[in-house]
């Protein structure tokens, strides 16, 4: 089998470049290798379309570049006032963080200022000044089981007991008028709703109503033309089995007459649905006829017999000449292999001498000026 190189995208590309560079070397070549070019000058129009080219080009590059100037000022501008922005922006985020901590994380509301507090000495109260006078120093100033503070606390405790008892009370009437609030606005909800489905449950019944009687009288009018078909069929049909019986009653199949089963086709013809079977010679006749198809059949059968005896023999006989064929095939299939190798021994001693011949004769030759002459044939 051939195996078909199916050029891609690549090769297609390569083929074009070769043939672009080919043609480029043509041009440049008739350029080159024409004497009165060469002699008498270039050729100027070419020279001027290559400048305006070239001027075109130089035009379009500062285009472009001019193009790029100026949007690289705009984003320059841009850059320049949304730095601006984000700066502002920094700058506002920390003034509004500098007051959050100097409002919500002063320095005297932490947790741990009593103990970095420089004034904490200035601050101290008196040894034992909840209980009246204080005492020294070196005196006694707690003892187990004591209370100094414990009318004031208790003081404290009863307000915020009382404050804790009006916020819940606040807390339940609001509560308790927006849950009545809720109630009256479910009620009215509920309320027009009821309306609305009581509306629409009286327009429906009255919808059913109208449909029912509609479809009552359409139901009557349907019924008594039914019972009028009916009427009509059935006397139709009285009418037919009255016409059926008598034709039974008087055609020829009842009263059996021979004659009506003869066919209009011809005399040996009768009619299927009217026959009434064969007398004694027509069954003489069949049976004389079905004794002569069996012979036939018989003479038939023992022929093919014969002529499958006859192809069996001749099937063997082509097998036979197929085997000797493929004999005397296979002894010209050596026979040519046998001259093959012949004769590809034959070419190998006429390479090898040919080779010879080459390397000792053809290959220690000096060059000529006819080798020389093939060189600067081309522009490159």
């Amino acid at each position: 089998m051939l195996k078909l190189q199916i050029a891609n995208a690549q090769d297609r590309k390569e083929a074009q470049n070769r043939e672009r560079r080919r043609q480029c070397e043509l041009e440049r070549r008739s350029r080159i290798f024409n004497a009165r070019n060469r002699k008498i000058g270039v050729d100027l129009p070419f020279l001027e379309r290559q400048v305006q080219e070239k001027r075109a080009e130089r035009e379009e590059q500062d285009r472009r570049n001019l193009a790029f100037a100026q949007q690289m000022i705009k984003d320059s501008n841009l850059a320049v006032v949304l730095e601006a922005r984000e700066r502002e922006e920094r700058r506002r985020i920390d003034v509004e963080i500098d007051e959050f901590r100097q409002k919500y994380q002063r320095k005297e509301d932490s947790r741990e200022f009593d103990l970095n507090n420089p004034d904490a000495l200035k601050m101290q109260l008196p040894p034992r000044a909840s209980d009246g006078e204080p005492v020294g120093l070196s005196s006694a100033q707690k003892f187990e089981g004591e209370d100094l503070a414990y009318e004031e606390r208790k003081k404290i405790m009863a307000a915020q007991k009382n404050a804790w008892l009006e916020q819940q009370v606040q807390e339940r009437k609001a509560a308790e008028e927006e849950r009545k609030q809720a109630e009256a606005a479910y009620m009215m909800a509920i309320k027009a709703r009821d309306a609305r489905a009581g509306d629409l449950d009286k327009l429906e019944r009255e919808c059913r109503y109208r449909l029912g009687q509609a479809n009552l009288r359409y139901n009557e009018a349907l019924a008594a033309e039914k019972k009028q078909l009916e009427q009509i069929m059935k006397e139709q049909e009285e009418a037919d089995n009255a016409a059926e019986m008598y034709n039974n009653l008087t055609s020829d199949m009842l009263t059996e007459n021979p004659d009506v089963a003869k066919s209009a086709l011809g005399k040996n013809r009768a009619i299927g649905f009217m026959y009434k079977g064969m007398n004694q010679e027509e069954l003489k006749k069949f049976y004389a006829a079905q004794k002569e198809q069996m012979a036939a059949a018989k003479a038939k059968r023992e022929a093919e017999e014969k002529m499958e005896a006859e192809w069996q023999a001749l099937a063997k006989s082509i097998q036979r000449e197929v085997a000797r064929q493929d004999i005397e095939d296979q002894r010209k299939r050596r026979e040519i292999a046998r001259q093959l190798m012949e004769e590809n021994q034959l070419l190998a001693l006429q390479q090898k001498e040919r080779d010879k011949y080459f390397k000792e004769v053809v290959y220690n030759n000096t060059p000529t000026d006819d080798y020389y002459s093939q060189f600067n044939t081309t522009t490159r």
